[in-house]
């Protein structure tokens, strides 16, 4: 006999329990925040997005009945270009563009550089143009792109959406609610030539000590920090505190909306708003410009520790950005750095402690980490490939020394001719902008610790130091050790088992002589 099967229970008993239907309004769960290992790079990182204002009750609109001859178009609103920006460790992992098209392929993805700055992915649209393009799109869908004539560097087109004389316009109204004491005001659509920051004034009860005046308009104004700075700064009253984070994300996304400087002119004193952005690019992508090679990761940490350093907090104050842009303006004319801690990364370095006693101490190299404070620089061998397989099938220190000098070449720094020596590889090199001297030990570092041996025999160190590095560094060495102008370093490849490869260089205080 087969097995008998089991009977379904019934179900038409009808359930005792009486069922109340939920009456209560439904709360929108809030979205689950990624972590950034989750997210594609050339996407825009949600803590990105710029809040928007809300919207009241009262804010109603009455659209007034056109013309039957008046002729309607659709507009479609795109993101801004901000939003197609690839991050810095991908464009410097980008080839140079080609010379006909000015178009950076990478496979069968294609990149270009724009004149305002970024670098964008593009795509063909529907009609075969050229459109900046997310990732994760079939048909690009970002504002239309084109060369710029005799460059190669692109720029948005100005499409048949922008509005022109023989564009109709609609009128918006706000319709006033019993408890509203203020009379409807019509108004339309603001011109492209009106300034960003007409819309930031705020009502003169609201200023606080500090804000400024312009042309009847009160506006918000970013703490001046230093107030012997002529230069104060403006903002979007939206933006309640720039720190870091906020400027970053606003450089990125919508510049236009980055504070204005703005400066009383002789003789009435009056307040007048400086028109030019004060930043052309992200505080990343101006660290990225004079030291290409450096980590992702180092590119952060440099920038906010930058942006420490000007500021002397993480919050934005008006002198702050004015010696960033200072420092910047620095960087792109070759002059000398009133502040040299502000525009050379490894003297932003700190001294690490050392461990153990005697002749012989190590020093623990710290893990890089995004975000966290800046204690060691890292270059990307991604960025350098060829030179980065040579060198780990060498176990010449001569070899060590000719990699290192190359490297610290391509950015920015003028390296002493390298020694003959094979032993105690070291370099000597120098930074346009400041008179520090940079010594640096050279070392291939498997795992996490360089082990030192102390000089102790002071009186033979200069003699050792110009067969190490060559005469014409040792005596640059020396002058600049007796005027403490000697920044103590120790560098090179790194491998571990469960990282990638990086080539180091950390700050010590132990002096070579």
């Amino acid at each position: 006999m087969s097995p008998k099967r089991p009977t379904r229970p019934k179900t038409d008993t009808p359930d005792t329990t009486p069922v109340v239907r939920d009456t209560t309004p439904d709360t929108p769960t809030p979205p689950r925040l990624m972590p950034d290992t989750l997210i594609d790079p050339t996407l825009t990182h949600p803590a990105w997005q710029l809040p928007e204002p809300p919207v009241t009750r009262r804010e109603m609109i009455e659209i007034y009945d056109l013309p039957a001859e008046t002729h309607v178009r659709d507009i479609t609103v795109q993101r801004p270009i901000g939003s197609y920006f690839l991050a810095p460790g991908l464009v410097n992992r980008l080839p140079p563009p080609d010379l006909l098209n000015g178009i950076r392929s990478a496979g069968r993805h294609a990149y270009v550089d724009l004149v305002e700055g970024g670098t964008v992915l593009i795509g063909p649209d529907t009609q075969n143009g050229m459109r900046a393009r997310l990732s994760n799109e079939l048909l690009a869908s970002g504002p239309l792109l084109e060369r710029v004539e005799g460059t190669l560097m692109w720029r948005p087109v100005l499409t048949e959406n922008a509005p022109d004389a023989g564009t109709s316009q609609l009128f918006i109204s706000r319709h006033r609610v019993p408890d509203d004491e203020q009379s409807t005001v019509p108004s339309k659509r603001p011109r492209l030539e009106e300034t960003p920051w007409n819309g930031w004034s705020i009502d003169p009860q609201h200023a606080t000590p500090g804000d400024i005046r312009v042309d009847g308009i009160q506006y918000k104004v970013i703490p001046r920090g230093d107030a012997s700075d002529p230069i104060v700064y403006i903002k979007n009253p939206n933006h309640l505190i720039y720190d870091f984070d906020l400027l970053d994300r606003t450089l990125r996304l919508d510049p236009q909306q980055q504070p204005r400087g703005a400066i009383q002119v002789p003789p009435a004193q009056h307040w007048q708003i400086d028109p030019t952005l004060p930043f052309e690019r992200p505080l990343t992508n101006y660290v990225s410009q004079y030291f290409p090679e450096l980590s992702v990761t180092s590119l952060e940490n440099v920038a906010f520790h930058q942006f420490l350093l000007a500021n002397g907090a993480n919050t934005a104050t008006g002198s702050g950005l004015t010696l960033l842009r200072q420092t910047f303006n620095d960087w792109k004319a070759g002059n000398a750095h009133p502040r040299p801690q502000l525009a050379d990364p490894l003297l932003m370095l700190p001294i690490l402690p050392t461990s153990g006693s005697g002749a012989i101490r190590a020093i623990e190299l710290p893990t890089p980490t995004p975000g966290g404070p800046l204690q060691r620089l890292d270059f990307d061998p991604a960025l350098f490939r060829q030179e980065w397989l040579y060198s780990t099938t060498t176990q010449s220190a001569v070899d060590l020394k000719r990699f290192m000098a190359t490297l610290l070449t391509r950015n920015g720094y003028a390296v002493f001719d390298p020694s003959p020596s094979n032993s105690f590889p070291a370099l000597v090199f120098k930074r346009t902008g400041h008179d520090y001297v940079f010594f640096i030990s050279l070392h291939r570092i498997r795992g996490r610790k360089i082990n030192q041996t102390l000089n102790v025999d002071q009186h033979s160190a200069s003699l050792r130091l110009h067969i190490q590095v060559g005469a014409a560094a040792a005596a640059a060495v020396i002058a600049a050790h007796a005027t403490h102008k000697v920044v103590w370093l120790r560098g090179g490849p790194q491998t571990l088992a469960n990282a990638d490869d990086t080539v180091f260089i950390v700050r010590d205080g132990h002096a070579r002589l």
